[in-house]
Parts: structure tokens; sequence; C-alpha cells
């Protein structure tokens, strides 16, 4: 025992002298991390004459990049995280647009999928087919009329529906959709009465009476809100409904925008929703151009604390406010919201980033 004690203590120098030897700091061992920032070409190979060049060939081609003028690099730092404006809004809510109606909630598909699944189980009403990739889930028809029910779906018929003719069918339809906001979901109900309308293997302009469709809207935004359903995660439903409609990028040029995959009445209430929201000034509103002019503060683009975008704005991190002017032009069916200095030229970059952001954050 005595000569192992010995042979640790004498060992453990060594351990010590071995760590100093690997560790960068020391400058024994050079920090390559970086060097594929300076690699370059070479020429190509020279085979010899006598020798067949088949079997050489290069495994790793460097592949053509597309020039942008204003691509971002990052050769010297980490790129900086967007600006967090908000917490995350748990709130259960009923938005409107028109004649449109959906429920907002602060989760993603994935989790929402198994609640509604769980709400039509509890009130007694069987799955008749879903379609995951696509966010749909069809409840069984039903015969509601004539008799007294103690479950909501059934309830929720019989008070909110016209008189139907007959006895007729009658069902509820759920599609589960990405929201606008980052992480959040949109569902939609659609109520069926085959003596009311005509039933459709697709999903359905409209419900075959409003007023039952918003009646079912404020009782799953009940249970929802009430936690009743036990939280999970669908696996069959993580693909939902896989387009997100509001994506944060950049163009050809590199110059940020947001782009809305919604219809420009839709893209038009989520802007000015959203900058009510943000608090912004706005100073004028053209909706026939598509245009928000807005008065920002360095502030208001960082969530309050201080930042590197203060240089862009006139008054450093103080009160001062510069104008921008926020466009919105249809590409193809989804909207493009862009960001432009009041002389008519693109913001800089980091400040439309930002101001595109927070957009995208108050949104809903």
């Amino acid at each position: 025992m005595r000569s192992l004690r010995r042979l640790v203590t004498v060992a453990a120098p060594w351990a010590l002298a071995g760590c100093a030897w690997l560790n960068d700091d020391s400058g024994l061992v050079r920090n390559s991390a970086n060097d594929y920032l300076e690699a370059r070409e070479t020429r190509p190979l020279v085979i010899p004459a006598d020798l067949g060049a088949s079997p050489v060939r290069d495994s790793w081609t460097i592949p053509n990049i597309e020039e942008k003028p204003l691509a971002r690099h990052f050769p010297d730092r980490a790129p900086r995280p967007d600006a967090i404006f908000r917490e995350d809004d748990d709130a259960v809510k009923i938005q409107k647009l028109g004649g449109r109606q959906w429920l907002v909630v602060g989760d993603a598909p994935a989790t929402v999928w198994p609640v509604v699944r769980q709400f039509l189980a509890d009130n007694g009403v069987a799955v008749a087919d879903e379609f995951p990739r696509a966010g749909r889930i069809d409840g069984q028809w039903l015969r509601v009329a004539g008799d007294a029910w103690r479950d909501v779906v059934r309830t929720a018929i019989q008070e909110a529906r016209p008189d139907a003719e007959g006895d007729g069918q009658e069902r509820i339809r759920f599609r589960i959709e990405h929201g606008i906001a980052e992480g959040s979901s949109e569902i939609h109900v659609r109520y069926e009465n085959e003596n009311l309308a005509a039933p459709t293997d697709g999903w359905p302009l409209q419900s075959a009476s409003e007023a039952v469709e918003e009646k079912l809207l404020h009782e799953f935004g009940a249970y929802y809100g009430a936690g009743i359903a036990i939280e999970s995660v669908s696996m069959v439903a993580l693909d939902i409904a896989g387009e997100r409609k509001a994506v944060v990028e950049r163009d050809a040029q590199g110059h940020p925008l947001l782009r809305l995959n919604v219809d420009f009445d839709r893209a038009w209430a989520v802007v000015g929703q959203a900058l009510q929201r943000a608090e912004l000034t706005v100073t004028e509103v053209e909706r026939d151009a598509g245009l928000f002019q807005v008065e920002v503060s360095p502030r208001q683009l960082t969530g309050g604390g201080r930042s590197f975008l203060s240089r862009f704005l006139p008054g450093g991190d103080g009160g001062g406010t510069q104008p921008f002017d926020i466009r919105i032009a249809a590409a193809g069916e989804a909207q493009l919201v862009q960001v432009f200095q009041a002389e008519g030229e693109r913001a800089p970059q980091d400040v439309s980033q930002q101001i595109l952001v927070m957009l995208r954050e108050f949104a809903s």
C-alpha cells in the first residue's frame, strides 16, 4: 500500500504537466480551428504519362458559390442572436378577420394535435378520419336533434345551430396550422350539417352555421386553457401543416424580408396588429400601396436593452427616433414585408432584421 501511494504521488505532477501540454492557452499546441478560412485551391495534381489517371478524383470538391453583394460573413465573431421582444404568450385567443375566425394558442401543432383528439374523446365523439400532414381531424357523423345531451359538443350544436329540416347528420372538423408567431398554432373548426349544406371530402370554405362554429371555438378554447388534457407531443403530427406562416429570410441581394404565407388582407392585419402591440408610432398608412410609415427608436429594436444597433440610429440609446417605411408586396400566394428608409433606400441589414423579427414576434 505504501508503494502504491508513492507511485500515485509521483505520477500526479506528470498528469498536471500533460494537461498543460494539451492546453491551447499554453502556446504549445496550435489552434487550427479556423484554418479553413484561409484555405486556397492548389494547382491540379500532375499524373505521370505512364500511369492511369482514372483512379484519381477530387473527393472534396469546392462547390460554386453564388456571389451575393450583401452576403453575411462572420470570420472574427459569431453572429448575434435576434433580440427577445416579449415573453412567451400562453393566452388562448379567438381571432376574427372578415367572415373568418380561428383560435390561437402558444403551443406548437404537434402539442395541439393530441389535445384535439382528447377533446373529441372526452365528449363521446369518435375520430372518423385524420390527416396529420394536412393537420386535419374529422369527427364522426352525429344525430343531435331531438335528444338531451350532456357533452359539450352536442350541447353546443343544439344551442347554436338554426333549426334544420328533418333529422339530419352533423359533424365537426378541426384543422391545425402553424401560427404567425414562432411556436404558436392556429385551430380552425368547421361544422357540417347535411340538411344545411352539401358535405364535402375536402376542407369546407365555411361552416354550415357560423354561430355553431363560433360556439365550438369558444368551447374548445376553454377546454384548452383549462389544461384538462394530459400534455404530450404527437410524433405523427411533427410534420403537421409543414409550411410556416411567417419566416424571416433574405432575398437574392442579401436584404432581410419577412415572408407571410397568407393573403394580403391577413398580412395587412398581421402587420398592423404587430405594430400596435410593439407600441411603434405609425405616422402614415396607405393600404392600397401596402405601406406603413413608422418611427423607431434604438430601445424598441433591442427589447429595451443596449445594443450595437444604436449606432445605426440617431440619439444612440437615448430617445431619438428614425422614420422607416414598412412595405407589403405580393409574391405569388405569399406576401413579402420589407423595410426601407424614408429616402426610399433599403434599411441597414441589422436594423431591418430586428424590425422584421419584432413584427413576427408581436404578430398573432
